[in-house]
């Protein structure tokens, strides 16, 4: 068989351990993780072998040092993305009201998303959501096209620094 066959094999392996990596548990110790993920349980399955860098694994199970920096957060904060839904410039006296406006037809439509209101001179802002990955964020963003069509292609996905509640 050659290399090329393997690859799909190969990229499912690594996602799940970029996942596993990704989550930071703090209560689930390295090898217990890496004992069950190489665990055969059923004969009809797979086995995954992860090898992997030793200080990967050294890192798994550790407190986040954001976190604990500060101990009452209640959010984590990590680069992401957002859908940009409305910018008007400051210098229009429309520009505020039409973005709270805004702000409120999306949270009467979507009281689930996050709707974030600021103004970065010398423009208003209205950006919506928390979303780790641009699949996510494009997701909602085509169901915030289909709900307000009259927003026109106003509304894209913008790199943002983002808020991640934790759940006690």
């Amino acid at each position: 068989m050659n290399r090329t066959a393997n690859w799909p094999m190969k990229s499912a392996t690594m996602a799940v351990w970029i996942i596993f990596c990704a989550l930071n548990v703090n209560s689930i110790q390295a090898q217990t993780i890496i004992d069950d993920l190489q665990a055969q349980t059923h004969a009809e399955e797979g086995i995954i072998h992860i090898d992997c860098d030793p200080a990967i694994v050294a890192l798994i199970g550790k407190p986040d040092k954001q976190l604990a920096a500060n101990s009452n957060a209640d959010f984590l904060e990590r680069n992401g993305y957002r859908i940009q839904v409305f910018m008007g410039n400051g210098n229009d006296p429309q520009a505020r009201p039409e973005a709270n406006s805004k702000q409120s037809a999306v949270r009467d439509a979507f009281p689930e998303l996050s709707t974030h209101l600021r103004y970065e001179a010398p423009n208003w802002k209205l950006l919506v959501g928390d979303f780790m990955t641009r699949e996510e964020a494009n997701i909602v963003l085509r169901q915030l096209q289909k709900e307000f069509p009259q927003f026109g292609k106003e509304m894209y996905i913008v790199s943002e620094k983002i808020k991640l509640f934790i759940q006690h």
